[in-house]
């Protein structure tokens, strides 16, 4: 069986439980609020397998879909903390599980990584189990915390870093992707002489940055209160994107344009503005 074809079991176990979750609490709790959590609480995994994974290299993903470690690395990545993680806490706070059931979240998702040790298609390098069953626990205990401060008050520095979360995934999901496809990549000097490898110097690029555009995309629409500041993100794109190219930042392949990378961040930033204009609004 192909290694790949796990990674979509979970994933789509994951993405079917979540859409169950949502439609049958959709009169407990608004849907908009469980799909903006489940956007946040990604976000947050795929911060953590950044400093995880990809700043100190603790295990390895293997999809059999590519050659390269770090883009099987990415590649499982991008399946597994876009799936797993949020499914488990929006299965969590909308049936309103409680502390109980953490533990036992926390043994099953132990049981999933040495499955995939043992079937060969995931490898820990200092990472252990124990590890996983602690990060799990204090996952979730964060998020169910933080899904009832998003219940009660979706207001002020709640309502803020909440969105900090969803423009982090949803500016920075078209990188990853591009970068797979062999579209383009990100390259500084000392970073490439530093790692060694194109797929994580060019993710840990990109990445960085996109943490200050999420930044500012959640000061000019959740802070800075004028209609007219919402636009402003908009100018972002085509600025910094022409910049990195112009000095060789921003490496293009296969006749990729940097028109079609600015379509996509600036549909991007559309997408988050409308969630954020439209969701999580204190009664």
């Amino acid at each position: 069986m192909p290694n790949i074809f796990w990674y979509i079991c979970i994933a789509v176990i994951a993405v079917v439980s979540s859409a169950f979750s949502i439609y049958k609490k959709r009169d407990t709790h608004k849907v908009s609020t469980l799909i903006v959590f489940y956007l946040a609480t990604a976000s947050s995994t795929w911060i953590a397998e950044f400093i995880v994974l990809g700043l100190f290299n603790s295990y390895g993903y293997r999809t059999g879909i590519f050659t390269d470690p770090w883009a099987q690395n990415l590649f499982g990545h991008l399946i597994l903390n876009t799936t797993l993680y949020p499914t488990a806490a929006i299965i969590m706070v909308a049936f309103s599980l409680g502390y109980a059931s953490i533990p036992i979240i926390a043994a099953i998702f132990t049981i999933i990584e040495y499955c995939f040790v043992k079937l060969g298609i995931y490898e820990q390098h200092w990472w252990r189990y124990y590890m996983t069953f602690a990060a799990v626990v204090v996952f979730l205990l964060v998020a169910r915390k933080w899904f009832a401060k998003i219940k009660q008050k979706p207001s002020g520095l709640t309502r803020a870093i909440t969105f900090y979360f969803v423009a982090m995934i949803i500016i920075h999901t078209p990188a990853p992707i591009l970068l797979l496809l062999e579209k383009q990549y990100y390259r500084l000097s000392f970073i490439d002489n530093l790692v060694g490898n194109l797929y994580l110097s060019s993710i840990l690029i990109i990445f960085f940055y996109h943490l200050l555009v999420a930044f500012l995309l959640v000061l000019y629409t959740s802070i800075f209160k004028k209609w007219y500041w919402r636009i402003v993100p908009f100018f972002f794109p085509p600025v910094i994107q022409a910049i990195f190219l112009k000095v060789g930042i921003l490496v293009m392949k296969d006749e990729w344009r940097l028109a079609y990378t600015i379509i996509i961040y600036e549909l991007a930033i559309a997408v988050y503005v409308l969630i954020e204009k439209y969701t999580l609004k204190a009664v």
